[in-house]
């Protein structure tokens, strides 16, 4: 990982740029960032640079001796501390160095979730137990390789175990000469205050929606249909979810696109049948899939409802989406759209409440057909 993978964040970057060049390096630094948002990325970009040894102005060379090593996870003088779950024979860092090498090489966009399957810890708890210390401090103890930093990386230094964390203290307060330690936090309030008190705290702030549109629109995606702009808009500045919106999520906003449309169609003929047999359908989904269905209906509402509004710096639709909204103009209107959301939140209280899935969505379709009626007579679209 380089700075130029790490999408937005200039200030941080030209800080932690102005402090390698000048040599005046901070010894103890701690990243925040949410899950999937590239602290981790962030620091391992910088710790890179500061042992490029033909490093630019903006960027480590990635041809050099160090930056191979980089590129492999495998400098002798880097080293890390990392959640894990207790195993049998596994009970250190170093015994999953080679699935935290798979890790970092996916890129710095990585969820917490991913980790946990490489390791085959899913659902359980990972943490950085106590007895990392004794070989912590071995290592500490010796020489470096050559001229460079030796740096300590430190993922979520909130999942570590207290005792390692009090040990960690002198460390932090005098580390050994031309040593850098780097924490990286999901939690900053959970890290230790006493190691917080002693550590340059550098915060990841949420993207704007054009830094990650225009980095989303340089992204080579097999799907079309995704629209930049609204996986932007929807990822509330964490580029990790503008990507699975953008490209992950294509297909399964395919299949609610495709139910949106059936939900309309059934709202314009107004057959008894059809509506039977869509309810049949959406019953036979999962929990998660009903709930993220009506998630989708309700919002989809809104959007058509400020399309017709003109309003475009504040309306987002795929282009596909607008197809439907060009076609429902004038028939989602302040009269009833908010009967439709209201309609729609009992449904989901309904599931909720484990009321039979088939009959919340015939009951739905049938209140939204009778809400819209008026307006598709109007418009002439029934």
């Amino acid at each position: 990982m380089y700075f130029r993978d790490i999408v937005g964040h200039d200030s941080l970057k030209a800080q932690l740029l102005t402090t390698a060049r000048q040599g005046l390096v901070p010894h103890a630094q701690l990243f925040t960032g949410r899950d999937g948002e590239g602290a981790l990325g962030l620091a391992y970009a910088y710790a890179r640079y500061l042992n490029c040894t033909d490093r630019g102005e903006w960027d480590a060379c990635g041809h050099c001796p160090s930056c191979r090593r980089y590129d492999e996870v495998g400098d002798p003088d880097l080293s890390f501390l990392y959640p894990i779950v207790n195993a049998s024979g596994k009970n250190l860092c170093e015994d999953h160095i080679e699935d935290w090498r798979r890790f970092i090489q996916q890129g710095p966009y990585t969820y917490y979730d991913e980790w946990l399957g490489l390791l085959g810890g899913d659902g359980k708890k990972a943490s950085i137990f106590a007895r990392e210390g004794e070989p912590l401090q071995r290592m500490m103890g010796y020489q470096t390789s050559g001229r460079g930093y030796r740096i300590l990386i430190i993922w979520l230094p909130e999942r570590m175990q207290e005792a390692l964390g009090n040990k960690l203290l002198k460390l932090v307060e005098e580390p050994p000469e031309r040593t850098i330690i780097l924490m990286v936090t999901m939690d900053e309030p959970s890290v230790l205050q006493t190691l917080r008190s002693r550590m340059q705290t550098l915060r990841l702030r949420p993207l704007t929606e054009p830094e990650i549109e225009t980095a989303l629109r340089a992204t080579p995606t097999d799907y079309a249909e995704a629209d930049a702009l609204y996986a932007a808009h929807l990822s509330e500045g964490n580029y990790r979810k503008a990507l699975d919106l953008y490209e992950g999520r294509a297909a399964e906003l395919g299949e609610e696109y495709a139910l949106l449309q059936r939900i309309l169609r059934a709202t314009v003929n107004a057959q008894p049948r059809e509506m039977k047999l869509l309810a049949e359908d959406l019953a036979a989904l999962s929990k998660e899939e009903q709930a993220s269905l009506l998630e989708y209906l309700a919002r989809m509402f809104r959007e058509f409802y400020l399309y017709n509004l003109s309003l475009p710096d504040i309306n987002y639709l795929t282009s596909r989406e607008e197809g439907i909204a060009r076609y429902l103009r004038s028939c989602i209107t302040g009269r009833n759209v908010r009967q439709v959301e209201a309609e729609i939140d009992e449904a989901a209280r309904h599931l909720a409440q484990n009321v039979q899935a088939k009959m919340v969505f015939f009951d739905l379709i049938l209140r939204l057909t009778s809400t819209l009626a008026p307006s598709y007579k109007q418009a002439g679209v029934r």
